[in-house]
Formats: C-alpha cells, sequence, structure tokens
C-alpha cells in the first residue's frame, strides 16, 4: 500500500496498541477506546471508509501474521525444509515442535488476527448503504474478505482442521463490539460457516476488479486496484481454499472453474517464473498475483520483513535461516523453472550444502511484498477436486494445464491414488515457502517426518515424526485471553 496514514489509521493503530498494552487486564476480543472518537463513529462518508480500510491493510503486515510468521510457519513446521544449526534464534520452537502456553507468538498471531477483525468490524458496521453506493459497495466487500481470511487463518492455527474434527473448539466469533462481552469458542464448523459467509458476501458486494479504478465523488480521489487489494476474485480463491479445506469438492470445483474462467488473471509461463519472483526491477504486470500484504514507504526493507530475516540468502542483512532440505531441491527436475527458486549454497556453520530459498531476494522492491493469494491456486485445487469427486481425466487434463507452465516436459497421466499423489507433489513445489505445506499435510491427516537438521553430506540426521494427535499441532490459546476471560478454553496438552 502506497497510502500515507492519517487520522482515521492512527485511530487503528492506537486501538491495536492499547490491545497489546492491556492484554493481562482486557480482553483481545472487544476492546472500546474510552479517551478517543470511536472509529465506527468517524466513518461517515466513502472516502472515511476508504482511509479506514487503508489502516486495515496496514495491520496484516504485522511481522507475527502475514507480514512473516504465517509463511514461515506453513513450511517450517512441515517435511520440506528445517533451521539452519547457524541460526538466529529465531522461530526455534516451530522447528523443535516444543511450543508452551506461554508462547509469544502465539500470542501475537491470537492480538493480531483478533485487531484486524476488529477493525474489519468497525468498517462493516458503519451504516453507510452499499446499495446506494458502488465504492461503499466495494470497501466493505474487501473487509468482509480480510475478515474471512483473518478467521480462517486463526481457526486453522488454534483449531482443529474441520476434516479431523469439526464439532471441537474453534475460535470465538465476534462480529460487532458489545460491551463485557466474554465470548467462548465457537466450533470450527461454525467458524468455517462464518469464513464461508464473509467470503461469499465479499464476492456479491464487489463492484471493481482488479486492475479498474474507483473515483470519489467527494473529493476527488482515486483509488487503483491492484495486487494490494483483496478484490473479488481473490476472494473467491480464498473461498475455493476454504471449501478445500472443508472437504467440499463440489463447491471447490465450482468456485475455482469461477476463477480460472472470469477472473482475467494468468498464469505466469515457464520462461519468466524466476523473473517474477526475483527480477532485478520491480514488476509492473503481476498477471499471478491476486493479493498480496504490501510494503509502502514507511515499512520497506527493515526489521521484521520476510525476507530479510529468514528466508533471503545472507548478504545484506539477510540471516537466511530457512533451508530446503537437499531431498525436495531433487524433486524438481533440470526442466522445471521453480528449482532456480532455491539456490544451492556454501553458509558458515551450516553442514552440508545450504539451500537458501530465493523466491524472496534482498536486491529489490518486492522484497516486502508477501503474496497471500496467487491464480496458480485455483489450477490445483481444481485438480484436487476433480480426483475427489472421481474425475480422474480432468483431473490429469487441469494438472497438464498448469505444469507446462513450470515445466514444459511434464506430462501426468496417473491413474488412482498416485494422482493425488501428484497433485500435492506439484502443490508442494508450487508454493514452497509460501506457508502451504503444512496445512496440505494437516488438512489431509497425513503423519509425517519433519526434519530437524542435516549433516555433511546433506542426510537429515535429526527429525522427528509429527502424527495427527501432536499437541503442537496448534498454537496454545494465549493465557492472558483466559485469565481475563473463563469462557475460553485452552487448547489439550498445553
Amino acid at each position: 500500500m502506497k497510502n500515507n496514514f492519517n487520522k482515521i489509521t492512527k485511530m487503528f493503530l492506537a486501538i491495536g496498541t492499547i490491545a497489546m498494552l492491556f492484554g493481562c487486564s482486557k480482553t483481545f476480543l472487544d476492546q472500546k477506546p474510552f479517551n478517543s472518537v470511536v472509529v465506527s463513529e468517524a466513518i461517515k462518508t466513502e472516502d472515511d471508509m476508504s482511509t479506514a480500510l487503508t489502516g486495515l491493510y496496514a495491520s496484516l503486515r504485522a511481522t507475527d501474521f502475514y507480514g512473516r510468521t504465517f509463511a514461515i510457519k506453513g513450511d517450517l513446521m512441515a517435511d520440506k525444509c528445517f533451521l539452519s544449526s547457524a541460526n538466529s534464534g529465531r522461530y526455534l520452537s516451530f522447528n523443535l515442535y516444543n511450543f508452551t502456553k506461554t508462547d509469544g507468538t502465539a500470542s501475537a498471531v491470537w492480538s493480531n488476527g483478533y485487531n484486524a477483525i476488529k477493525n474489519a468490524n468497525f468498517i462493516i458496521n458503519a451504516g453507510l448503504d452499499p446499495a446506494a453506493n458502488p465504492n461503499v459497495s466495494q470497501l466493505m466487500s474487501e473487509a468482509y474478505a480480510i475478515r474471512g481470511l483473518v478467521y480462517f487463518d486463526l481457526v486453522r492455527n488454534f483449531g482443529l482442521p474441520y476434516t479431523t474434527a469439526p464439532s471441537s473448539a474453534g475460535v470465538p466469533i465476534v462480529t460487532k463490539f458489545e460491551v463485557n462481552s466474554k465470548p467462548a469458542r465457537n466450533t470450527v464448523a461454525e467458524v468455517y460457516t462464518q469464513v464461508i459467509a464473509d467470503l461469499t458476501k465479499a464476492i456479491s458486494l464487489a463492484k471493481f476488479n482488479q486492475g479498474q479504478t474507483m473515483n470519489f465523488t467527494l473529493t476527488a480521489k482515486t483509488r487503483a486496484l491492484n495486487s494490494s487489494f483483496m478484490t473479488k476474485y481473490a476472494a473467491a480463491t480464498v473461498l475455493a481454499r476454504v471449501y478445500q479445506h472443508k472437504g467440499d469438492w463440489a463447491n471447490a470445483k465450482a468456485t475455482a472453474l469461477d476463477v480460472i474462467a472470469n477472473s482475467g488473471f494468468s498464469l505466469v509461463t515457464s520462461s519468466n517464473v524466476i523473473s517474477y519472483w526475483k527480477g532485478a526491477a520491480p514488476l509492473t504486470g503481476k498477471v499471478e498475483t491476486m493479493f498480496e500484504v504490501t510494503s509502502d514507504a514507511n515499512n520497506q526493507v527493515g526489521d521484521g520483513t520476510l525476507a530479510v530475516f529468514l528466508i533471503g540468502k545472507p548478504g545484506g542483512g539477510a540471516y537466511g535461516d530457512m533451508l530446503a532440505t537437499k531431498a525436495f531441491y531433487d524433486t524438481y527436475t533440470t526442466t522445471d523453472t521453480r528449482k532456480g527458486l532455491i539456490s544451492p549454497e556454501v553458509r558458515s556453520g551450516q553442514l552440508g550444502t545450504a539451500h537458501y530459498v530465493a523466491k524472496y531476494p534482498i536486491d529489490n522492491v518486492n522484497l516486502d511484498d508477501v503474496k497471500v493469494v496467487r491464480f496458480s491456486e485455483a489450477y490445483l485445487i481444481l485438480a484436487e477436486a476433480y480426483y475427489n469427486l472421481g474425475d480422474i481425466a480432468n483431473a490429469n487434463a487441469t494438472l497438464n494445464k498448469f505444469v507446462v507452465n513450470r515445466d514444459p516436459n511434464a506430462v501426468y497421466a496417473s491413474s488412482g491414488s498416485q494422482v493425488l499423489a501428484d497433485i500435492l507433489d506439484e502443490r508442494a513445489k508450487e508454493f514452497a515457502f509460501e506457508g502451504y505445506r503444512f496445512w496440505d499435510l494437516t488438512r489431509m491427516g497425513y503423519t509425517f517426518v519433519k526434519s530437524q537438521g542435516q549433516d555433511a553430506s546433506n542426510t537429515i540426521t535429526t527429525k522427528i515424526t509429527v502424527a495427527p494427535g501432536n499437541t503442537n499441532l496448534l498454537f496454545p490459546i494465549p493465557n492472558d485471553e483466559i485469565l481475563v476471560n473463563p469462557n475460553v478454553t485452552q487448547n489439550a496438552g498445553y
């Protein structure tokens, strides 16, 4: 986002600060400032709503949120990478599977999530009529989409997979401020129902697509919609993701087909994959990026960024802590252009070859643009939906339509369960270090081997077998939240 903060944005940030400072005395879930104008009461025009939404987008950039932690967790807690022995001391609990109930990262994810939800609620409940103004309708659409996305990621982090235990405890659903409210945890199924409702509402309210410009009549302000905004088909792709995690394959298929046919996005061709991710110049045509958490003039390169701290190759201030296993690197064929997004290097203090992630370079201004939704996901969800609906021919055909843009020599013609294995392998290679793999393994109920280190011959020497019942698959509910809200129960094992 390239917009400057103004009065209302600062109010958002101030409220978020209050949530962090007084977490021991007030619940994260609902807070109301008593010494300033309530944000919802300050949203009186479409321009006010646009400004408020800028603050909401800014909140997503938090380090322990979409800015870094979600991308890290989704891969570091899976089977394709590990934390270098020469690490900076960050995310050790992710690599070792040893969370405690006082884990600071889990607490920050919880508070950042509910702060974003609170801000989205202010926009949704502001009282402006979307039917009377297409701009208001679009802005409200984005707020609904963000709320749905955040609730989905909260329930994934703090609750069991829908496919495992839909009736188990998820996270509290809060859609408006209520004085003295102490909400209990809703079930996983109830949270999924809310997420689907929010995303469906977002799609129905959307009036502008990415690439279009909104014009505000009162202020002559314009708002050019790009990958920084949760537009209609970004919301639809997230909805397809939710159906996938729910195991609702008919709706996953229908939604993914709609995205592919009508969104206007396209797949990056094999010859352009490398430059799309790590070209020296900033991208101007992000044809595949549907939504990303973007940097701005106030939050560009520096402490807290995904690239600088963990994933980027050392040099220029980067640590390069998270490494791909050699076994994973070897799954890419020599003709698969994505192999060039992992860089085998020598690293001081690390045994064997360090396979650095090169998706997040430290040499251009795109490095802080953390991708949350990409068009390729629609193809891979569709292929999986076809498989689960028994349409093997279309599953293979869809997979081939996708993979030709990554590896021109790859052709899939499998049968039986191998089709699903092919799809999951392609998902692992396509979304490597974007935070997908852990969720694929857990929604499938797979037992997997988590690599924790390797020797000089690149053999994994330290590892843990992770089964569906492992306590540390879930974050602990923050202890501070439980202390102030007795209706919120802790996850098993903490």
